[in-house]
C-alpha cells in the first residue's frame, strides 16, 4: 500500500485528485496540508483519521511515500524540494515549476537519490484524447503534420482557498496566466502528439493592462515534421475544446465530447469542456503513477515533457507580440 499526502487542498485535489486515490486499492490518502483552517476542516469531514496540518514541514509526523502537490504553481518548489530530501516521491499538478534553476535541481537531486516526480499531465488520459492518440500512432492519418488546439473559457477557474480568490490573475502566484495555466496542457499534448520538441515558436498575447498577466493567446510551435497551432481565452463566449490532427492520409477532429476520424464518427461522455477536475483522467493516470514509483525512470519522460513545456512557455513570454492593437 502506497501513503501518500495532498498538499494544497484546493477544488483540484478535492474534487479530481481524491476520488481517484479512494478509488484504488493500492493508495491511502493518510494526510492532507493546508494552510487554509477552512480547507483543513474540509479535509476532516472527508475523513475523520486524516493528518491534518498546516504546513509541509509538520509531514515528518507522517509515515509516508509519496506527496501530491496542488498549491498555486509559486508554491510547488518549496514542499518538492522537502519531500525529494526526505526521500519521498512527487506528483505534482501543473504548471509543474517556474524556474529552471529548480527543476535541475530537482531533476538532479530525484535522480540521485532514485524518486519519481510525476508531472499531473492528465489530458493526455481523456477517453476521447486516448483514442485518438491511439489513431495516431497506429497510422490512422497517416504522417502527422498540423495540430491545432482550442481551449475557450469564459473566465479563469474559480478556487477554493478563500484568501487567494484570484491567484490566476497574480502573476506572483500563477507565474503567468492563461499560457501557463490551459496553456501547460495544450502544449504537452502538441508535444505527445509529434513525439519531438519544437525548433522554434512564436506567440502573440493580449494582457487587460500592463501589470496583468495574459488572458488570451496564440501560439505556433514549429516541430521538425510540421507545425502546432494553440489558442487560448478566458474571454469567449462559449466554453469549448477543440483539437484537430492533420496528417499525410487523413485528420483527426475533436469538438468537445465528438470524435471524427476521416469521416467516422464516435461520442465520448462527458466532454472534454465538462468541469475543470476530471477525477476519472486522474484516476487512469494512477495505473502510470505507481508504476514510477516501482521504477523511477518510468517518470523521466514526462518530467522532460514538463520540462520543455516551461522552457516554451518561457520563451513565448520573452519573444510575444501583442495579440491585438494597443
Amino acid at each position: 500500500m502506497w501513503r501518500g499526502a495532498i498538499i494544497g487542498f484546493g477544488n483540484v485535489a478535492e474534487f479530481g485528485h481524491w476520488p481517484g486515490y479512494a478509488a484504488h486499492p493500492e493508495v491511502e490518502i493518510v494526510a492532507v496540508v493546508d494552510a487554509s483552517a477552512e480547507r483543513r476542516a474540509q479535509a476532516r469531514r472527508l475523513r475523520s483519521s486524516l493528518g491534518v496540518f498546516a504546513s509541509s514541514a509538520e509531514l515528518e509526523k507522517s509515515a509516508v511515500d509519496f506527496v501530491d502537490i496542488c498549491t498555486p504553481p509559486a508554491v510547488h518548489a518549496g514542499p518538492m524540494l522537502e519531500a525529494i530530501a526526505r526521500g519521498w516521491h512527487v506528483v505534482c499538478e501543473k504548471p509543474f515549476l517556474l524556474d529552471q534553476a529548480v527543476l535541475e535541481e530537482v531533476r538532479q537531486e530525484s535522480r540521485r537519490r532514485g524518486l519519481a516526480i510525476m508531472p499531473v499531465h492528465n489530458w493526455k488520459y481523456a477517453p476521447i484524447i486516448r483514442v485518438a492518440t491511439e489513431q495516431l500512432r497506429e497510422g490512422g492519418i497517416g504522417k502527422l503534420r498540423e495540430v491545432e488546439i482550442v481551449t475557450l473559457r469564459r473566465r479563469d477557474a474559480a478556487v477554493a482557498d478563500p484568501s487567494r480568490p484570484n491567484w490566476r490573475r497574480d502573476p506572483a502566484v500563477a507565474g503567468g496566466g492563461i499560457l501557463m495555466d490551459h496553456g501547460w496542457h495544450a502544449l504537452y499534448l502538441a508535444l505527445d502528439f509529434f513525439g519531438e520538441t519544437p525548433v522554434d515558436v512564436s506567440a502573440r498575447l493580449h494582457r487587460p493592462n500592463d501589470d496583468a498577466v495574459e488572458d488570451e493567446a496564440i501560439v505556433e510551435l514549429q516541430f521538425p515534421a510540421g507545425i502546432a497551432r494553440i489558442e487560448l481565452s478566458w474571454n469567449a463566449s462559449v466554453r469549448a475544446n477543440r483539437l484537430r490532427l492533420v496528417g499525410t492520409g487523413g485528420f483527426i477532429s475533436i469538438d468537445d465530447r465528438m470524435l471524427e476520424v476521416n469521416g467516422k464518427t464516435a461520442q465520448f461522455e462527458p466532454g472534454l469542456s465538462a468541469g475543470s477536475h476530471h477525477a476519472d483522467w486522474f484516476a487512469a493516470m494512477l495505473p502510470d503513477v505507481l508504476g514510477a514509483f516501482r521504477e523511477p525512470e518510468r517518470s523521466h519522460p514526462v518530467f522532460e515533457e514538463a520540462a520543455v513545456c516551461l522552457r516554451t512557455i518561457q520563451r513565448c513570454y520573452t519573444c510575444s507580440g501583442s495579440l491585438r492593437p494597443p
